[in-house]
């Protein structure tokens, strides 16, 4: 029995489980605990040149391999995630008063005129969820812990479309600080055909958007963990996903024709009711004859990816 061959069937071993597991969803784990484990390389080398038998090795590797495992797993979840909560919509209660000191509030009238209308957001960090609408055309509602942390907006309206672009005031982002906490609360109006552009980095994002009208989701996501809902009514959507190590779930409305092309790296893939073309391209079997249809253009790299028809 060589070590080097123990050695990296281990490894191989262990990191399959842990995306095996977050997929099915046994368990959870933040990402940010691998980066936080990497003096443990240190070790593994330490280990690999030590002056004594291949067991002992391996008995020795399997012990670190085990605390390391269970400390990704069970580990603290990190304030570099733990720290930015953003939402389009909220879900949260009066318990948000423990833990935001600041607010930011703004809104964007509706006029009948308006029959489209785009949103566009640069969000470094954080959650988001999209679950409620407005009166207005687009409400927005910010919770945070830094003083200096803003946004600020820009309204274009032309030949009855409007784009809502949202962006914060200057780089207030600090690594594992507690001073960012927040969270961002954007209700739409449901009259508007809209186009979401999300450019998102370590975030947590929960847009539901089923009872919007969407012609277009553009999302770009670093590390993070991203879960959609869309919805019915509009006759064509168009999804596009480019995403690094991240968790990402679409939910999409059964009777709606789908057809994703998903181009991934390192990634889990879940995907329920649909049909496989070939290498990377997925159809459900009503696609040709359904009244609404979703095409889905998707590129993961370290990710977990599961897609719902609900």
């Amino acid at each position: 029995m060589k070590f080097k061959n123990v050695f990296w069937g281990l490894i191989l071993i262990i990191f399959g489980v842990l995306l095996i597991g977050r997929n099915l969803d046994l368990f959870n784990f933040d990402w940010y605990n691998f980066l936080r484990l990497w003096p443990v390389l240190f070790i593994l080398w330490g280990i690999s040149v030590l002056p004594i038998r291949d067991v002992y090795k391996t008995v020795i590797l399997i012990l670190v391999l085990a605390g390391s495992t269970w400390f990704v797993i069970d580990g603290p979840k990190s304030s570099f995630y733990r720290n930015f909560e953003y939402s389009f919509s909220d879900d949260s209660n009066s318990n948000d008063v423990k833990y935001f000191k600041n607010t930011q509030q703004f809104t964007v009238p509706y006029d009948s005129a308006i029959k489209n209308a785009r949103v566009i957001m640069d969000a470094a960090a954080g959650s988001f969820y999209i679950n409620e609408s407005t009166n207005d055309l687009l409400a927005f509602n910010q919770k945070n812990n830094d003083n200096n942390s803003k946004y600020k907006y820009f309204v274009e309206t032309k030949d009855g479309e409007t784009q809502i672009r949202i962006k914060e005031e200057g780089d207030h982002f600090t690594f594992g600080g507690d001073n960012n906490h927040r969270k961002v609360n954007i209700q739409l109006n449901l009259n508007p055909v809209w186009d979401v552009n999300l450019n998102a980095g370590a975030s947590a994002v929960k847009l539901d958007l089923s009872a919007f009208k969407v012609r277009k989701l553009d999302l770009d996501g670093g590390a993070g963990s991203f879960k959609i809902t869309l919805g019915d009514k509009y006759p064509e959507t168009h999804v596009k996903v480019n995403a690094g190590a991240s968790s990402i779930t679409i939910k999409v409305p059964e009777a709606a024709g789908c057809d994703l092309r998903i181009s991934s790296v390192l990634s889990g893939k879940h995907i329920s009711g649909f049909q496989k073309l070939n290498n990377g391209h997925y159809q459900t079997a009503n696609y040709d004859t359904a009244k609404q249809k979703i095409t889905m253009n998707v590129d993961a790299a370290v990710s977990s990816f599961n897609l719902i028809r609900y």
